[in-house]
């Protein structure tokens, strides 16, 4: 499971310390190859749940397609309007693995583990002081986001790997099995009023999670999804719960999903709804 080895926080709640034993101990058996962003359970690979939640997309994106027919409107030829999207995709994937690298390594530093901070977050950290310098407004969100969560929040893990299939009731297991990395688990003591529990949380960077001519048009997703419109925030309601259901399987009942949106120097904290018992019936 990556760099997930043993640890325990100090002062935590012992259902933080038994949640991470039981994360670790359970999912310890799959290999995450992060080049590739492959999954390998016992020499089988397995699809991922961002994959698998793509799946809902009623007509995927076909790109070459649409570079022909925004050349026509655009000027300039195919190739050119691919290579500026894959270009753009590559800015915007390579912005957002080094934020989830500032945010773990800044869970893992606030939590009392500075061993814990990323290698390729070393250069920003200042040890004499516990600073983890941001050096990017995405970073500073993350930066807000953390210095404004409450006492009652405490870290299990980041960037975990899990998989499907664990469920002791055979007929609540996925038919396919399928694996992800969630990037935050939190327990919730219940003391800031908010339900006692185990919450999932994931950042996303992108520059907007909605999309207004779905809406106006009524792109939905395929069932059994067909009431959520096309757009990264549903996708990422379905991913949520995908992971939530994972953690379930093993007995870690989790209370909320929320997606962490980090835009510049400013964030905000999506709650999304349970999706997990369609996610049972159809995959």
């Amino acid at each position: 499971m990556g760099n997930n080895k043993w640890f325990t926080v100090t002062g935590e709640p012992s259902a933080a310390s038994e949640a991470r034993r039981k994360v670790l101990e359970e999912f310890q058996d799959l290999e995450f190859y992060a080049d590739s962003h492959s999954y390998v359970l016992q020499g089988k690979m397995l699809p991922s749940v961002t994959n698998v939640a793509h799946r809902f997309i009623r007509e995927p994106f076909d790109e070459q397609r649409q570079a022909a027919r925004y050349a026509e409107r655009h000027g300039q030829t195919p190739d050119y309007w691919l290579q500026q999207w894959r270009q753009n995709s590559f800015r915007a994937t390579t912005l957002g693995t080094k934020t989830h690298a500032y945010g773990e390594s800044l869970g893992y530093l606030r939590a009392g583990m500075p061993e814990r901070i990323c290698p390729s977050m070393q250069r920003q950290y200042m040890p004499q002081y516990g600073f983890l310098a941001p050096i990017h407004p995405k970073e500073e969100s993350v930066l807000k986001f953390m210095n404004e969560m409450p006492d009652s929040m405490h870290l299990v893990l980041n960037e975990a790997q899990v998989y499907s299939g664990k469920n002791p009731s055979e007929a609540r297991n996925l038919r396919q099995q399928l694996a992800g990395t969630f990037d935050m688990l939190y327990y919730n003591d219940g003391s800031d009023g908010q339900p006692e529990g185990f919450m999932i949380l994931d950042y996303k960077t992108n520059a907007c999670l909605s999309n207004d001519y779905n809406r106006r048009y009524g792109r939905m997703l395929l069932p059994p999804f067909a009431d959520m419109t096309e757009e990264d925030l549903s996708l990422y309601t379905i991913q949520l719960s995908l992971y939530a259901l994972m953690l379930e399987d093993i007995g870690i009942r989790i209370v909320s999903r929320r997606i962490v949106w980090l835009r510049d120097c400013e964030y905000q904290v999506i709650p999304v709804a349970d999706v997990s018992e369609k996610l049972r019936q159809v995959l």
